[in-house]
């Protein structure tokens, strides 16, 4: 018999595990149906938001989320 705190962790792992297979089923969808230009421009922001969020932080701006202007 394994104790109730173990059960939970091993549900909650499942839940998990069950939840990535999704998100992963839902992105493969996505990428079926999108244009590859879509893809190109979707890849271009992201590029652009981590080199903001890696680069330095200038004087006149305050360090804000990828998706504020």
């Amino acid at each position: 018999m394994i104790a109730p705190q173990v059960a939970e962790l091993i549900a909650a792992d499942r839940i998990a595990e069950r939840q990535r297979i999704a998100c992963t089923a839902r992105l493969a969808a996505l990428a079926r149906c999108c244009q590859p230009s879509t893809w190109e421009r979707t890849a271009r922001r992201v590029a652009q938001g981590v080199a903001r969020l890696r680069g330095p932080v200038r004087r006149d701006r305050h360090a804000a989320a990828v998706c504020c202007p």
